[in-house]
């Protein structure tokens, strides 16, 4: 019995031992999709507040900073914090999603976690109407 394994007895050319590197590209709408999934959970807080201070007043508000700047200067500062928040939120989203980056896990944890602030701010806002 000759040494090695298969026909030619470990001779021939040696198939599959060496690893190619694959990168994976993300489809083209999964950015966007995340961001969009952002937009409506902090919309639905957006939504669900406007609703919930024209009902009860601000003090119902759980978040300081939103009460403080409702407090202070009304409505247009709320949509002004919403809209840079969206903003913050989704230019850091697109910078992290590079396809060469070290930690690809990132991304969509920041994008999930944007997504649970907005609907637990959402639904307790429901709650307290």
């Amino acid at each position: 019995m000759m040494p090695g394994s298969g026909r030619l007895g470990g001779r021939g050319v040696s198939a599959g031992t060496e690893s190619i590197p694959v990168t994976l590209v993300p489809h083209p709408l999964v950015v966007p999709s995340r961001i969009a999934a952002v937009i409506a959970a902090q919309l639905f807080d957006f939504a669900t507040f406007t609703i919930m201070v024209s009902r009860h007043g601000i003090g119902t508000e759980l978040n300081p900073l939103v009460a403080h700047g409702f407090a202070g200067f009304g409505m247009p500062i709320v949509a002004v914090m919403k809209v840079a928040l969206v903003l913050l939120v989704g230019s850091i989203i697109v910078v992290l999603d590079r396809p060469d980056r070290r930690l690809p896990w990132i991304a969509p944890v920041i994008a999930v976690l944007a997504v649970i602030a907005g609907l637990v701010g959402g639904l307790s806002n429901t709650i307290a109407t």
